[in-house]
């Protein structure tokens, strides 16, 4: 939940009560054409980590489609705190049925209900997704006059977007719309 929290606001804009009055929508439910009533998120008052087998597996067979190297060899497992089972009932947010895309299902939203789905959305099949790779270059320089200065400068540049692919289409797409 704060996480959640956290993200919609610097992402967003939104702050906690309206994230969570949201989020309290997209769990009761929208009505999605002809599937009718559907609970787009699983219950957002939680700080678990655990997700069931089978979201994990719909989330596995989105990313396939992606390609091969978006999709790591075994499931990405996260630790959680320890919790006490009561406090560890309900799964972490995630949504209910990953074909529910957010572009798939945008016509039956609020604009910020589209945002925050996305944000969740995105969240969730990234958090299934092999690592982004990087090059990085550090330069190291030494000058030596009356006195000694030391100065390093590093970059890295994106080889390989893996599960930032999603941020890096929201960028473009940002860009394309700014230009």
């Amino acid at each position: 939940t704060s996480k959640l929290q956290q993200d919609a606001s610097s992402r967003l804009g939104f702050n906690v009560r309206r994230t969570m009055g949201v989020a309290q929508r997209l769990y009761e439910g929208v009505e999605i054409g002809n599937e009718g009533t559907v609970g787009l998120i699983t219950y957002m008052r939680t700080d678990s980590t655990r997700v069931s087998p089978d979201a994990i597996a719909d989330a596995r067979e989105y990313i396939g489609k992606l390609g091969a190297a978006y999709l790591p060899a075994k499931p990405n497992e996260y630790a959680g705190k320890k919790q006490a089972q009561a406090q560890d009932a309900h799964e972490a947010i995630r949504p209910t049925n990953v074909r529910f895309t957010p572009e798939s299902i945008r016509r039956y939203l609020s604009d910020e209900q589209f945002r925050l789905y996305r944000l969740i959305w995105q969240r969730f099949v990234s958090s299934q997704m092999t690592p982004a790779v990087f090059d990085q270059t550090t330069v190291d320089v030494a000058a030596k006059a009356k006195n000694t200065y030391d100065f390093r400068v590093s970059g890295s540049v994106l080889k390989f977007e893996g599960f930032l692919k999603f941020e890096e289409e929201d960028k473009k797409a940002r860009a394309a719309a700014k230009a």
